[in-house]
């Protein structure tokens, strides 16, 4: 396929969401891997606003805590004759109840939820992006407890 000269620019947050000194993960049931939530940034929406309200939809937890922004990365794709340009926003987020609403995701979203300590959480993700803000989050651990 040729891609013409179509370019689009997309807005993400992303959050490392820690629970129990666990980091929460989702399990994408249509891409068979381990991912962090994240989602797109609506018109006149904060950035930190956007990655509360994405933790909150895609996992359920609704007393959230933003502790600080960690970082972006940027990356680009081709998708429907359109080179798309993505930047992800990287926050630090603290659970503080346990308490969970269910059947909070998209309609197109299927992920189950899972904990997992720091180490493992960096192996059980598949992007090494994820990876290295889940590494770079320990550093911030002593003031979430």
């Amino acid at each position: 396929m040729t891609y013409v000269n179509l370019k689009s620019y997309e807005v993400c947050s992303s959050v490392i969401l820690v629970r129990d000194d666990r980091i929460v993960l989702l399990y994408d049931h249509n891409k068979k891997h381990y991912v962090l939530p994240q989602g797109h940034k609506r018109k006149k929406e904060s950035l930190t606003k956007a990655a509360l309200r994405e933790a909150e939809e895609e996992t359920g937890f609704q007393e959230l805590i933003y502790i600080k922004k960690l970082g972006k990365y940027q990356y680009h794709f081709n998708q429907g004759g359109k080179r798309i340009y993505k930047t992800i926003h990287v926050y630090l987020v603290k659970v503080i109840s346990n308490n969970r609403l269910q059947n909070t995701q998209n309609a197109n979203e299927n992920f189950t939820i899972r904990l997992f300590p720091l180490k493992e959480a960096v192996k059980m993700v598949k992007w090494k992006q994820d990876k290295k803000y889940i590494k770079f989050a320990k550093k911030y651990f002593t003031i979430l407890n």
